[in-house]
């Protein structure tokens, strides 16, 4: 029997910090296409305004170091976790700054700045959640990115109705994708310049995709892997009844996801719909799930032609993008055996892409960190979902509050729905996935720590129940 841990007292993290990122990261990519294609404002002005998020991590870690060393931090003891995270972040500076020296590595000016942010800058963020773990015990911490999710999928659904490539092309995506990001080899083979994922097809019609926000359905749908698991448990760990509002709200999150059309995020995102019902002792609603989703496929595939095939296809692994990921894994498995120690930073994927390289490797996580880092690299980056994974674990079965259990339960399953679709993606290139999930990861490392740690005083108490009963 444990006494329930009295929450923390807000800080500048939880009240000013975190709604910051909350609210910025999901609407960056379309207030920068904004600015930049649909008002016509100078790039350099655009990119110097588009670098705030990595300018408030920065001011961030400075203000944890500050508050360390005048002690007004939490008390907690280093981790394992720490060193295999600090152990990343070290294996790409010696590349930033030693690749060409140790591994003569030559590349264009600028990539290895670029593959440090897309592939260990946002690193930083656990150690914000280590000395920030009172963003745990507010409970506008979900509340907030629930939202957020359920307003971008709203957008989604509008736009899918209403807007039109053309719509697009003058809010100034196509000019973002092309001239800002410098990735027009995603944008070929469409008369408007916009990604090419924004469409697929179904048998033998052209379907439109969602990007909601995020101006692309891949963009849009990535944010799910973590949002999905805060908008589960923020609906089924909190309230004893679901209303009809919460239901409504909850299928239009779905609706959202679905028109994205991104069939792996899909299908990870069901599985930790279940999985989380299940850890919250509902598992009628798993149940439910399931033959609902049933039906709504098999209502789907009479009214919609071509979908049944459509859907043969992607599970025999037959289509086009199946085609891709496999040369790409081939790329990966190559490059990684030629060079195990390392090609450097920025080889891969859209980071290469944007400084006019061949990727030696794209679409794949694991791959990602294998070839550009080496075998050290990719170690690490394992290690550190290893010991998330059981930590939060850790903290959903035992934490001594509501709060503190469903945050475990967010991480717990964010990092499971990770590990799955990184073999098909690289998901850290969602800033909101990368940003969130290491913040997050950091404040429940910080939190186990703290309900380890002995009191003085223990109250005889009811063992709480991982949701209210």
């Amino acid at each position: 029997m444990t006494e329930a841990a009295t929450p923390l007292k807000p800080t500048f993290f939880n009240r000013v910090a975190l709604p910051l990122f909350s609210w910025g990261l999901p609407f960056h990519s379309l207030l920068v296409a904004l600015l930049f294609g649909g008002l016509g404002m100078a790039m350099t002005t655009v990119r110097a305004l588009a670098a705030w998020k990595e300018a408030a991590v920065i001011a961030l870690i400075l203000i944890v170091i500050l508050r360390a060393v005048s002690g007004r931090g939490p008390r907690v003891s280093v981790s394992w976790i720490d060193l295999a995270v600090a152990s990343l972040i070290a294996i790409a500076l010696a590349f930033l700054f030693a690749g060409k020296a140790l591994f003569r590595i030559e590349l264009p000016p600028g990539t290895e700045v670029y593959g440090m942010r897309d592939i260990a800058f946002f690193l930083l963020l656990y150690f914000v959640g280590r000395a920030s773990p009172e963003i745990v015990d507010d409970p506008q911490t979900l509340r907030r990115l629930y939202i957020i999710l359920l307003l971008t999928c709203a957008i989604a659904i509008v736009e899918r109705i209403f807007v039109t490539p053309d719509m697009l092309v003058l809010l100034g995506v196509a000019s973002y994708f092309q001239d800002f990001l410098n990735v027009s080899a995603f944008t070929a083979g469409n008369e408007f310049g916009l990604p090419t994922n924004y469409w697929t097809h179904i048998g033998n019609i052209e379907v439109q995709r969602a990007g909601s926000v995020y101006l692309s359905s891949q963009g849009f749908a990535m944010p799910f892997l973590i949002l999905l698991p805060i908008a589960t448990v923020w609906v089924f760990g909190r309230a004893r009844r679901i209303s009809l509002s919460m239901k409504i709200e909850y299928a239009i999150i779905w609706i959202g996801l679905l028109l994205s059309i991104t069939r792996m995020t899909i299908f990870v995102c069901l599985i930790q719909l279940v999985l989380v019902v299940i850890m919250l002792r509902k598992p009628e609603w798993a149940v439910a799930g399931f033959i609902g989703a049933g039906v709504a496929i098999v209502i789907a595939m009479f009214v919609v032609p071509g979908l049944a095939g459509f859907i043969f296809d992607t599970l025999t692994w037959q289509t086009g993008s199946s085609a891709s990921h496999s040369k790409d894994f081939l790329k990966g498995f190559t490059a990684f055996f030629d060079h195990p120690l390392g090609s450097g930073l920025g080889t891969t994927d859209q980071s290469a892409t944007r400084f006019g390289l061949e990727p030696l490797t794209a679409d794949n996580g694991y791959f990602k960190y294998a070839v550009e880092l080496g075998i050290e690299g990719l170690i690490a980056h394992l290690a550190i979902y290893i010991g998330i994974l059981f930590t939060s674990l850790k903290v959903a079965r035992s934490a001594t509050t509501l709060n503190r259990r469903l945050m475990g339960l967010v991480v717990l399953f964010t990092t499971i729905g990770i590990m799955i679709n990184a073999w098909t993606g690289v998901v850290f290139n969602a800033l909101v996935v990368s940003y969130f999930y290491f913040w997050f990861a950091g404040a429940v490392v910080t939190i186990a720590q703290l309900e380890a740690a002995p009191v003085k005083v223990r109250q005889p108490a009811p063992q709480l129940e991982l949701s209210p009963a």
